[in-house]
């Protein structure tokens, strides 16, 4: 016995300092990662910093290969859901043409601290603080105009700020644009009426999809969670899931090599009571005008008088904000130049399919000059 237990612990000091090793080993291979993605380009520029906006300091990177090149902003989804963390690389693959700005938006991510936690949070307030965002951008890139890419929510929130203020944005990229909840959820509820035609305990949850204002106006909080826990059965069952590793994008390499993250910053992130990942419905627990009784919120419907350049980009399989929608909505719509693309998959393609959206940047700055 007494040789079983020293045979034992010989095996358990053997897998610790393997397991040690490997967990210094790994630290090792990240700095010296994270070092690499960290180089300012010769002639170019890489700044990360706070910004003061509307009262709260919020994080920003500027990285770019030529600071004399047109700036761009992008603007990531949610409300509240950052990835800049793990969108970096994709962003990088403009910045041969363009300077991209990186930003947390309020109370997300690195522009996220407990003080705020509770506060009432207002779309009004996120546009307002694009808006200041911009001002800054314009000064101290010293530029006339910038352009703005968004995703998802950001596309929305980039559609309102270049609809309201089309003076200081010279190009609009929407990707995954939500163009009205309402039309989204009609349009929804038409092709799940479809899919479940022979699916009769499906067809139920299909039916239950609702397309009218006054019907969510008058539900509460946990008849809407409970809608949304049925909804998603369905989109299981009959869509294909938006994978984070469906794209080009490797993305569990992104996040280890982040110049931006720290093992801190993961932790608050995934772990902590940051509101992004408070497990609740809506994601952004305490922005007060994200409920599904407010489903046109942030509706672009009617607005379709450009000032500047519009060019659409959707998943052909998109039915978080259904393709369909988007390309009713983009064949309305009046601008200076205007281009619609799509690509194979759901709501994230856009911007996963890097390759494909350099492409399609590149193409469009190169056309305009």
């Amino acid at each position: 016995m007494k040789k079983f237990f020293k045979i034992l612990f010989k095996i358990l000091k053997w897998v610790l300092i393997v397991v040690v090793s490997a967990i210094v080993l790994f630290f090792i291979v990240r700095f010296i990662g994270q070092r690499i993605n960290n180089k300012t380009p010769k002639g170019g520029i890489n700044e990360t910093m706070y910004v003061d906006i509307n009262g709260t300091k919020q994080w920003i990177n500027i990285y770019g290969q030529d600071k004399d090149n047109p700036v761009l902003l992008y603007l990531h989804g949610g409300p509240g859901q950052p990835t800049s963390y793990e969108d970096y690389p994709v962003l990088r693959k403009l910045s041969d043409i363009y300077t991209v700005v990186n930003w947390d938006q309020r109370a997300c991510g690195h522009s996220w601290t407990k003080d705020q936690m509770g506060t009432q949070i207002t779309y009004e307030q996120l546009f307002s603080d694009g808006e200041e965002m911009t001002e800054f951008l314009l000064d101290y890139m010293d530029k006339d105009k910038i352009s703005v890419m968004g995703i998802s929510w950001g596309a929305a929130f980039g559609a309102r700020l270049v609809l309201d203020n089309p003076e200081r944005y010279d190009r609009f990229y929407a990707m995954s644009l939500p163009v009205d909840n309402i039309e989204i959820m009609k349009a929804l509820k038409t092709e799940a009426l479809e899919w479940t035609k022979d699916d009769p305990e499906y067809r139920a949850i299909a039916e239950s999809i609702i397309t009218d204002q006054a019907v969510f106006d008058g539900m509460t909080t946990e008849e809407q969670r409970q809608a949304a826990v049925e909804w998603d059965k369905l989109y299981a069952k009959y869509t294909e899931p938006n994978s984070e590793f469906a794209g080009d994008v490797n993305v569990v390499s992104a996040m280890i090599f982040c110049p931006y993250w720290s093992v801190k910053d993961y932790y608050n992130f995934f772990f902590a009571s940051v509101p992004t990942k408070v497990e609740d419905f809506p994601q952004y627990p305490y922005l007060d005008c994200c409920q599904w009784g407010n489903m046109s919120a942030i509706s672009v419907l009617d607005r379709t008088d450009y000032k500047v350049p519009v060019y659409m980009i959707m998943g052909d399989k998109d039915y978080d904000v259904m393709t369909s929608v988007a390309k009713e909505y983009y064949d309305s719509i009046t601008a200076p130049d205007k281009e619609y693309y799509e690509v194979e998959g759901g709501h994230y393609m856009p911007m996963l399919l890097s390759e494909r959206l350099s492409e399609i940047v590149h193409e469009t700055v190169n056309n305009e000059q």
